[in-house]
């Protein structure tokens, strides 16, 4: 049976690990988390901010940041102006100064005065932010609205000529984000669901009625209950332009699967002289805190020039300090009656790395690697290999075998309750219990590799669409699993309370809905996801939910 509940610890983990607009979108926002986002997600995505390193040829006078997602259409003029094949573009500074709230200011003076017809930008080169007009490839044009520029009173006007064109976007990517407390949660299992507990378990079905009993236990698969827990908490995640890193992480993880027969036990009763076999109880837990450090950078490539209209790239490096690992197998476990006695037999199996007098702590790394790409203005593409070569090593692990046998009469079953404090003891030395615990070296938890294909569209300023495939690479865990699509939506009709909505197919789950919104105001955010995985309301086999504060400037 282990090899049931190991992948649902780890995909546990990798799931655990998500922002709340993950949780949000049902696992689609891949492609635009940015900032201290991109950890766990595509360290690429951190290139939108900074200035572009330049591949394959000698650098020109381009602009030193790039902003996804176009809000507004590029302007162009009939009289273009081509050299070498090269397309000039043309646009209007109108101040340059280190106070970005300044800068932002004149942004908006000049958007009451002129309106939005024109492509605005905030750049970001060296200490200055700057903010341009226009995207022309007429020097004419450009001269012509300088000097409009001008006349409304704006003196410091001047041209600015680049080989690539302005950023679509009114407002700059982010310099800092930080998550100041973040928390997830996620319980689900693979048979119960609302609409069974209140039809079955509190519908007053009399299980006495023929056939009853078996209509009631059919719920329960073959291989057994599957219960599963994963919760954690972020602290101090920062994302500074092309670096994020996290400082406090925590990943609690926690499977339990209750064989089908111990079910049977429970409604049916036991039979006599029909043993009952019990074993394959299983629990595993897995307490990791990581610390990653990931840098993303725009690349420019001459390759791709004519291909796509930015291309970024970017590694992360994740510390893995493994806290807990307890795995307890039930190897043996009997349940035998007959008209007079009772007999119990059995054996399990606790390896963790914890001791009567010793606690171990293990350690590791993983790498993220990823790149991502805007084709054109409203869409962007990306690709991640997350937790590659990743596993912890525990320097010593401990094998506890606790082993028994339990033999009582039926009589002595009745009297049990009225036995003194002698009589107990004297009963359960008549048990046979045999407890042994050895160190048994060294032990390792490997970390399965995924990958990641995202997708962005943005249809309208007010509309994005997000798409993302994750599928597991082969390893001794996840071979088998199906590949997950997940699509999500934003719709933000106001910047300030966006909504996400979202639902993936395939996995571990097979079908998982997510909603939530993020609140805006000023620097502060406030994300919430929330969501279902195996179902839909009554239907649905396990929560999630997801928040986190958040500083964005």
């Amino acid at each position: 049976m282990r090899y049931i509940f190991v992948p649902l610890v780890f995909g546990a983990l990798l799931l655990a690990s998500n922002n709340p607009l993950q949780t949000a979108t049902a696992g689609a926002y891949h492609a635009r988390a940015i900032g201290n986002h991109a950890l766990g997600s595509n360290p690429a995505n951190l290139g939108h901010y900074g200035e572009i390193l330049i591949l394959g040829g000698p650098q020109q006078d381009t602009l030193a940041i790039d902003i996804p997602f176009s809000l507004t259409l590029l302007d162009s003029d009939s009289n273009a102006v081509v050299t070498d094949s090269v397309i000039y573009y043309y646009s209007v500074q109108l101040i340059a100064n280190p106070d970005r709230k300044l800068v932002k200011k004149v942004q908006k003076d000049y958007l009451s005065q002129f309106g939005r017809d024109l492509t605005t930008a905030i750049i970001a080169e060296e200490s200055l932010y700057k903010f341009r007009v226009g995207d022309l490839t007429s020097r004419d044009s450009v001269n012509a609205l300088r000097d409009t520029i001008i006349a409304a009173g704006y003196s410091d006007a001047w041209v600015v000529t680049s080989v690539d064109p302005l950023p679509l976007s009114e407002e700059m990517t982010p310099y800092f984000t930080m998550t100041i407390a973040g928390l997830r949660s996620d319980i689900g299992n693979n048979a119960l669901y609302p609409d069974w507990i209140n039809k079955q378990l509190f519908g007053g079905i009399d299980l006495r009625e023929p056939g009853a009993k078996d209509n009631f236990l059919s719920i329960f698969p073959t291989a057994g209950l599957d219960i599963n827990f994963q919760g954690g908490g972020s602290w101090l995640e920062v994302g500074m332009g092309n670096f994020a890193i996290s400082f406090i992480q925590l990943q609690v993880i926690t499977s339990v699967t209750v064989p089908t027969a111990i079910m049977n036990v429970i409604f049916d009763g036991v039979q006599f002289d029909q043993p009952q076999d019990l074993s394959d109880l299983t629990l595993d837990l897995l307490a990791v805190a990581p610390l990653s450090l990931t840098y993303g950078r725009q690349l420019q490539i001459p390759a791709l020039a004519d291909k796509v209209d930015r291309f970024y790239a970017g590694a992360g490096l994740n510390v893995l300090l493994g806290l807990t690992d307890i795995h307890l197998e039930s190897n043996k476990l009997m349940l035998s009656t007959t008209s007079d006695s009772i007999f119990i037999e059995g054996e399990q199996t606790l390896v963790s790395n914890i001791d009567n007098n010793n606690f171990v702590l293990g350690t590791g790394f993983s790498l993220d690697l990823g790149i991502a790409a805007d084709i054109n203005p409203q869409l962007s593409i990306s690709l991640a290999l997350q937790d590659l070569l990743g596993s912890i090593t525990w320097p010593e692990t401990f094998r506890k075998t606790h082993e028994f046998s339990i033999s009582l009469l039926s009589a002595e079953m009745e009297d049990i309750a009225d036995y003194s404090s002698a009589e107990k003891d004297s009963l359960q030395e008549s048990f046979t219990i045999l407890d042994t615990t050895y160190a048994s070296g060294s032990g390792n938890t490997t970390y399965p590799a995924q990958v990641v294909l995202g997708g962005a569209y943005r249809v309208s300023p007010a509309l994005a669409v997000d798409v993302a495939l994750r599928q597991y690479l082969d390893n001794d865990y996840f071979t088998g699993v199906d590949p997950q699509i997940s699509v999500g939506l934003e719709i933000a009709p106001t910047p300030v309370f966006p909504i996400y909505l979202g639902v993936s197919a395939g996995g571990f789950y097979g079908f998982s809905w997510g909603g939530g919104f993020s609140l805006n105001l000023g620097g502060f955010q406030w994300n919430v996801g929330f969501g279902e995985n195996g179902g839909f309301l009554e239907d649905a086999k396990g929560l999630r939910f997801a928040t986190e504060i958040r500083l964005v400037f």
